[in-house]
């Protein structure tokens, strides 16, 4: 089913009476530490507590080093229980016929083993909310928004977003949750993304920056919003938002790159002849990926009125720009460079080349598409010989636009490749689906994601929407 909507039901005057002193209760309640076992009048009390006491550091810091501890232990018992479910395995497999005993008793220890990796992506979770935390308080910034509402047409949209350094030593991983420009009629265009950085965050946080803005300013020249109009209006904002990255890049010769996944929802003004039930206010999407970032549809396969639900199907609506992707290697070999196989499959400069005061032998990237990378780009102009103008890598995103059909299509997954590197399109979207809201969907998604040893950076952003009435 789509993602749950909290409701609120109406009570009698007996009921409101009777629910008076609860309510105050929990109004007392929203203002407490639970850390350090104390109450406060106010909520700004509360936040100047959690923010200057020195009482409440100490006690966060006694927490999250338990919490460490609890990791280490988790680990462990998860080696354990992978070791018995081998044994049970190779038991099985030396018998003539299957015994019910040991088949019974390695269903309980895969029950136990799924338990422990809850409780091991639960306790990471508690460490990245206490780090982000500390770095909001030594920066002096608000804490980003992990949630988001816009109306576009007849949709009311929801996005929900979580983003994990996981075992990395930086994030570099970044996202917009409140893309919002207008066409030039003045329709509201709204969307979100998703970008994984990569050889530094300069670039990275350069597209936080500046992506929206660009978006915005190439719809205006157009002269009204269509899927032609909205298409030019994205691959102009990403070349000009490349182009001007690079123009820094040039003078302080950085390697930072960033791959994106973007989806804008926009009103259809003009449905297609013969298809009455796109009426005015009908919504698309628009999906345009640069990189190994993935966006996913979560869409019910049969009618709602079917007896049980309809079936959750995921449907791509992106492909990874990887090296080995076969248009992917002809484009990249026909300029003179190279894909080879180190750990993973990579796009190679052809040969050494002077960058940044130094002798490179080698340099690779994992992906065949992404902003920035200008020794990528430009490794002519750093003495590599054999490279043709026009870069090994581009940063031209593939566009992909689909009707948004309410009936059928729930909600889309926008993610890292340290998601989709561990968890399946499929999984991911019947992860998501049972959860109550899209910021949850991420936070379950992600605890998920690390518990199947995932080291890289995670970020998973859920947009869904619902029909107004």
């Amino acid at each position: 089913p789509p993602l749950p909507v909290a409701s609120v039901a109406m009570e009698g005057t007996k009921g409101a009476a009777a629910s008076a002193p609860r309510r105050k209760a929990a109004a007392e309640e929203r203002h407490v530490c639970y850390a350090c076992k104390r109450r406060f009048p106010t909520a700004s009390t509360l936040a100047r507590h959690e923010r200057d006491s020195n009482l409440h550091r100490r006690v966060m810091e006694k927490r999250e080093d338990k919490m460490r501890k609890r990791k280490r232990d988790l680990v462990m018992a998860c080696r354990g229980l992978r070791h018995q479910i081998i044994e049970v395995d190779e038991a099985l497999q030396s018998q003539a016929s299957l015994s019910e005993f040991e088949q019974s008793q390695r269903t309980v220890l895969e029950m136990q083993l799924q338990q422990v990796l809850g409780e091991y992506g639960q306790a990471q979770e508690f460490l990245e909310m206490a780090r982000l935390n500390r770095q909001v308080k030594e920066s002096g910034e608000e804490q980003p928004p992990k949630t988001r509402e816009a109306r576009v047409g007849k949709l009311q949209l929801s996005a929900g977003v979580a983003c994990w350094q996981s075992n990395k030593d930086v994030q570099e991983d970044r996202y917009i949750i409140d893309i919002e420009f207008e066409s030039p009629e003045g329709h509201t265009i709204a969307g979100v993304a998703v970008m994984d950085g990569h050889s530094g965050s300069l670039c990275v946080d350069y597209l936080v920056e500046h992506l929206g803005t660009n978006l915005s300013r190439c719809m205006s020249s157009k002269e009204r919003l269509t899927d032609e109009t909205l298409t030019a209006a994205v691959q102009e904002a990403c070349a000009m938002t490349d182009e001007d990255f690079l123009k820094k890049a040039r003078q302080t010769e950085d390697l930072d790159g960033s791959t994106l996944i973007l989806a804008l929802v926009y009103p259809q003004l003009e449905p297609p002849a013969g298809n009455a039930s796109r009426t005015p206010g009908c919504c698309r999407l628009l999906v345009a990926c640069v990189g190994d970032s993935r966006a996913v549809m979560c869409q019910a396969a049969g009618s709602e009125a079917e007896v049980g639900g309809a079936q959750l199907m995921a449907v791509p609506l992106s492909d990874d720009h990887k090296p080995n992707r076969e248009d992917e290697q002809r484009r990249v070999e026909s300029r003179g460079g190279s894909v080879d196989f180190e750990g993973v499959w990579r796009v190679f400069i052809p040969g050494p080349c002077k960058f940044g005061g130094q002798l490179i032998q080698r340099w690779g990237l994992a992906v065949s598409r992404a902003f920035g990378d200008l020794l990528m780009k430009e490794a002519e102009r750093y003495d590599c010989v054999g490279v043709a103008p026009g870069g090994l890598i581009i940063a031209t995103p593939e566009i992909r636009i689909v009707d948004l059909e309410p009936s059928t299509d729930r909600f889309v997954v926008l993610a890292s490749d340290g998601v989709w590197d561990v968890i399946s399109s499929q999984d991911a979207i019947s992860i998501c689906a049972a959860q109550a809201s899209p910021e949850l969907a991420a936070q379950t998604l992600l605890r998920r994601t690390y518990a199947s040893n995932s080291d890289d950076n995670i970020t998973a952003l859920v947009l869904t929407w619902r029909l107004l009435s």
